[in-house]
């Protein structure tokens, strides 16, 4: 799977992600955030994030080629690994604490924080192979 978004779109999308991150912790010091907007708060926040992680997954590295479009899978496949791992553990916490809606909250979000971390754990680990190669 090779990269479709321009190379840039990375960086874009690691500020937006901290923007998304950073930006409501502001608003609420301010007292922007009350009750009659925090549901659009929340679902702009998860938006952005979504957007953001996606950004940055789908953007092309600078020396794009074959072994990053195959790093690229296999991160997806680790992300499914970490994210059966989570579910099953978000479920005995839910079990745990005696209330199941913790185990599906979110859980696309983290799936591609989960395709993210482990795409650039792959391409700097590939760039580390490559430098003590030469």
């Amino acid at each position: 799977m090779k990269g479709i978004l321009p190379v840039y779109c990375r960086t874009m999308g690691y500020v937006v992600l901290l923007l998304s991150v950073f930006v409501p912790l502001l608003m609420f010091m301010f007292g922007m955030i009350n009750d009659s907007n925090l549901l659009f708060t929340k679902a702009s926040i998860k938006l952005l994030i979504w957007f953001s992680l996606f950004m940055i997954f789908l953007a092309k590295v600078k020396d794009e080629n074959e072994k990053i479009s195959r790093i690229r899978v296999k991160a997806i496949c680790y992300a499914i690994y970490l994210l059966g791992i989570y579910y099953i553990v978000m479920l005995v916490r839910g079990v745990y604490n005696g209330n199941l809606e913790e185990a599906d909250n979110s859980i696309a979000i983290v799936y591609m924080a989960f395709n993210v971390i482990c795409l650039e754990f792959g391409v700097q680990k590939s760039r580390v192979d490559r430098l003590f190669k030469k």
